[in-house]
């Protein structure tokens, strides 16, 4: 069966082919044979079989707060169904679990439907949240810390991610762990924005690092591997976010002691973060990692952007500023050029 590619992957299979045989690596026979081992797809199924996927889960989600939105509603089920919260945090446990195994044994019939699998996979993430919620109704008069109540899924969608072979699942587990994170930072804080101190972005530069260092550490585990590049982007996710809010921000302790300051003041934590992206830019370039290289182009754009509005808005002409910002990245491609020029000699 013959491989089948977009077209933008057909266009590069194409140009490989033909600069192999121009470098007379290849010849014509074995082109043509190479040629004629895939096919060029005209419209992406996949791709709109997972945005077709993701609206149908919102729309769901949207369709589920409306619900609990809407006081009559509510109102009328809960004269209908008088249910304790114990019985329906049973009850929706069940589900969450049959949604899983639902999950596992479509996957094992329908193997090519990795999307439509996921989803299924999604909706048992969904109900072991909602159980979650109703665990913390039977446990109200115990007083116990919200965070315990994110603990709990959070765990089980990592066992579940790492057992079922899930990225979707694994990446609510890190999303979790951020949760847990920013909840129980700010109860040991005691309602103050300093937490050994940090703020919040601040704690979450650290989170960010620790689950970069994580996917490092999943590389050597090849049971794991499959969730090295989710991870990795949870992290670098998680902790350029977070930098680019201290470029706005600081690492102040309250939002009236941050009104009182000047953004100039703030420029050691814009300088942080300009270093950091072209770091990112250069390790992702030189070590051929997409996705440490889009985030280093992002957020550098991103905190060029932040600074513009910040500090020259009112006063710099806004076709000088971009201007400025065109000279600068031609300088910067102009001399990636030359070394890419030295590079093809060598």
């Amino acid at each position: 069966m013959d491989m089948k590619v977009n077209k933008r992957q057909g266009q590069f299979l194409n140009d490989t082919i033909n600069q192999w045989q121009q470098q007379q690596l290849i010849d014509t026979q074995q082109a043509q044979q190479l040629r004629h081992s895939y096919d060029v797809i005209s419209f992406d199924w996949k791709l709109l079989a997972v945005y077709s996927f993701w609206v149908a889960i919102a729309c769901f989600i949207l369709s589920v707060i409306l619900l609990i939105a809407d006081d009559y509603l509510i109102a009328l089920i809960s004269r209908i169904i008088n249910t304790p919260a114990s019985i329906l945090a049973f009850i929706s446990a069940i589900i969450a679990a049959g949604l899983f195994y639902f999950g596992v044994r479509r996957r094992q019939r329908y193997p090519q439907k990795t999307v439509s699998n996921e989803a299924v996979f999604f909706f048992g993430v969904l109900i072991t949240a909602v159980t979650s919620v109703f665990l913390s109704h039977i446990t109200i008069a115990l007083h116990w810390r919200e965070s315990i109540f994110i603990l709990l899924p959070t765990i089980i969608y990592l066992i579940v991610g790492i057992q079922l072979r899930s990225v979707l699942v694994w990446l609510f587990a890190l999303i979790g762990i951020g949760l847990l994170v920013l909840t129980e930072t700010s109860y040991l804080a005691q309602d103050h924005y300093l937490f050994w101190g940090m703020n919040i972005p601040s704690r979450f530069t650290i989170v960010g690092m620790l689950i970069i260092s994580a996917s490092v550490a999943l590389k050597r585990h090849s049971r794991l591997l499959f969730l090295q590049e989710s991870t990795l982007f949870m992290g670098l996710l998680y902790f350029f976010n977070a930098l680019w809010m201290l470029t706005i921000f600081g690492n102040y302790d309250s939002l009236s002691a941050w009104s009182h300051i000047k953004q100039i003041e703030l420029w050691g934590w814009s300088v942080t973060m300009l270093l950091v992206t072209l770091s990112a830019i250069y390790y992702g370039i030189k070590n051929n990692n997409p996705l440490i290289r889009a985030f280093g182009i992002i957020f550098l754009l991103l905190c060029l952007y932040s600074r513009y509005f910040e500090y020259f808005w009112g006063t710099l002409h806004k076709a000088v500023f971009f201007a400025i910002l065109a000279l600068s990245f031609w300088i910067i491609g102009s001399r990636a050029e030359k070394i890419w020029q030295l590079g093809n000699k060598n």
